[in-house]
C-alpha cells in the first residue's frame, strides 16, 4: 500500500499492510526545530537550516529526507499564517537559544528587552509573546490568573466578528497546495484547519483561563452565548476551507483545546456535554456533510470521562492519547472505545520514556503500545505530542525501527 491508502484503511477501522506512522504530519505530532537539527546531524541528513513554520510550538517543516527516514505517512496542509499573524514567506536566518540556525518568516521581528527577553508585538504595539534568554519557546504574553473583582463580559456578536475569516488569498494558496500534495505525492494529506474559533484557546473569548473556568461554573448563559457565536464563525471558516481543499484532504484538525489535566478533566464532563458538545456536533456534522474527511480532536491530559462525549459529538480521531495520565491506560482505552474512535497517538510517552528511557526500554514500550492499539486498525502511530529538544536520537531511531519491525499486519 502507499501512505494514503494505509492511513485511509486505518482511520476506517481496518487493518492496512502496516500501522501508519505520523511524525511531523500535523501541528500536534510535530518535531521541535532544535530536535530536528540534532537528529539531522546524528543521521547525517542535510536538514539545516530548517524552516520554523509554526512559531508558537517552534515546529520544523520536515524536508523530504527527514520525512522518509521517519517513514511518515502523513503530510500537513499548513495554513499560510499559523501563529501571531506571521505569514510564512520571505524566510530569513535566525539563531535559537540552543544555537541552531533556522529560518523564520520575514515578518518575525523580535525585540530584546532590558532583561534579555525577546518579545513579539502586534501592529498596535501590544506584546503578544515572550521568550526567556534560555527558553526553547515563545510563551503567550497574557495573564493566566483570575480577576480580583467582577469578570468583564464580551458581547458574543462582537466576539464572533473578531474571529478572522480565511482571506481569498489564503484560500487560493491552500487550494493550490492541497491539490499539489494530493496529485503529486502519495502521502495522506492532513488539513491543519484551526483558523481561530472553537478549535483553539480563543474559546476563552479574551478571558484568562482562570476567569473562563469561573464563568463555566457561575454564568452558563454567557458561556453558552460565546460558544454558540464561536461555533457559528468556525462553521463559516469551515465552509470556505472545505470549498478550497475538501476533495484533497483525508483528515482535518477541528480542535486543539486541552480539556484534561494529568489527574482528570479540567472541568465537569456534564458541563462539557451541556455547553461544548452541541457546538462540536455542529462542526463535525458540517465536515462530514461537506467532505469525506475525518475529524481530529486534540486534547491533552486525562480525558477518560470526556471521550464518550467526543464520540457523541461526531469526533472521528483522538490525539495525542496521553497514556501517562490518570485513567488513560492503553488497554482500558482500547477495550472501552476501540472501534468507535481512532487513536492517533499514544505510541510513545514523550514525558518519560522517550527522553529518559534506554534504547531497549523504548523498543519494549513501543512494542507494548502496538500490541494494544494496533489490532483491528483504528490506530495511527504517533508519539504523545511533539518530539521535543533533548530526546536522544538513538531513542527516536529505536521507536521508528520497532514500529517497522513489529507493526506489520497480521500482527504477531
Amino acid at each position: 500500500m502507499n501512505s494514503r491508502e494505509r492511513v485511509r484503511k486505518a482511520i476506517n477501522h481496518e487493518e492496512p499492510d502496516r500501522v501508519p506512522i505520523d511524525i511531523g504530519g500535523t501541528k500536534v505530532t510535530g518535531v521541535h526545530v532544535d530536535h530536528c537539527v540534532a537528529l539531522g546531524r546524528y543521521l547525517g541528513l542535510d536538514v539545516e537550516p530548517p524552516k520554523v513554520y509554526e512559531q508558537f510550538q517552534m515546529l520544523a517543516r520536515l524536508n523530504d529526507d527527514m520525512r522518509r527516514w521517519f517513514h511518515s505517512d502523513v503530510i500537513e496542509l499548513e495554513n499560510p499564517v499559523e501563529t501571531w499573524g506571521l505569514e510564512n514567506k520571505d524566510w530569513k536566518l535566525w539563531q535559537t537559544n540552543v544555537g541552531s540556525s533556522v529560518l523564520m518568516p520575514g515578518g518575525f521581528r523580535p525585540v530584546k528587552d532590558e532583561r534579555g527577553y525577546l518579545r513579539l508585538y502586534d501592529a498596535r504595539g501590544v506584546s503578544l509573546a515572550v521568550m526567556a534568554p534560555t527558553a526553547l519557546y515563545f510563551d503567550r504574553d497574557c495573564a493566566t490568573g483570575m480577576s480580583a473583582g467582577d469578570i468583564p463580559r464580551t458581547d458574543p456578536e462582537a466576539w464572533k466578528r473578531s474571529i478572522p475569516l480565511y482571506t481569498d488569498e489564503e484560500l487560493r494558496k491552500l487550494e493550490t497546495r492541497a491539490r499539489f500534495l494530493h496529485d503529486n505525492t502519495e502521502y495522506s494529506v492532513h488539513g491543519g484547519f484551526l483558523k481561530g474559533g472553537l478549535g483553539t484557546n480563543g474559546i476563552f473569548a479574551g478571558h484568562t483561563i482562570g476567569d473562563w473556568l469561573c464563568l463555566l461554573a457561575s454564568d452558563e448563559d454567557y458561556v453558552s452565548g460565546i460558544l454558540a457565536a464561536t461555533a457559528e464563525r468556525t462553521i463559516e471558516n469551515l465552509r470556505l476551507y472545505l470549498q478550497a481543499v475538501g476533495p484533497h484532504i483525508d483528515t482535518i484538525l477541528i480542535s486543539g483545546t486541552d480539556f484534561g489535566t494529568q489527574n482528570g478533566e479540567l472541568f465537569s464532563p456534564d458541563t462539557f456535554a451541556r455547553l461544548y458538545l452541541p457546538r462540536y456536533r455542529r462542526m463535525n456534522d458540517y465536515v462530514h456533510g461537506h467532505s469525506r474527511a475525518k475529524t481530529m480532536f486534540h486534547s491533552c491530559g486525562s480525558n477518560w470521562n470526556l471521550i464518550e462525549h467526543f464520540i457523541a459529538a461526531g469526533v472521528d480521531i483522538l490525539n495525542p492519547v496521553q497514556t501517562s495520565c490518570v485513567r488513560m491506560e492503553p488497554a482500558r482505552l482500547k477495550e472501552r472505545f476501540g472501534g468507535r474512535i481512532v487513536f492517533w497517538g499514544g505510541g510513545a510517552d514523550t514525558q518519560r520514556v522517550l527522553p529518559g528511557g534506554t534504547v531497549r526500554e523504548v523498543a519494549a514500550h513501543v512494542r507494548e503500545r502496538l500490541r494494544v492499539f494496533a489490532p483491528g486498525g483504528g490506530f495511527v502511530f504517533a508519539a504523545v505530542h511533539n518530539l521535543q529538544h533533548g530526546v536522544p536520537p538513538q531513542n527516536v531511531e529505536a521507536m521508528i525501527r520497532t514500529v517497522l519491525e513489529c507493526g506489520t499486519y497480521p500482527l504477531t
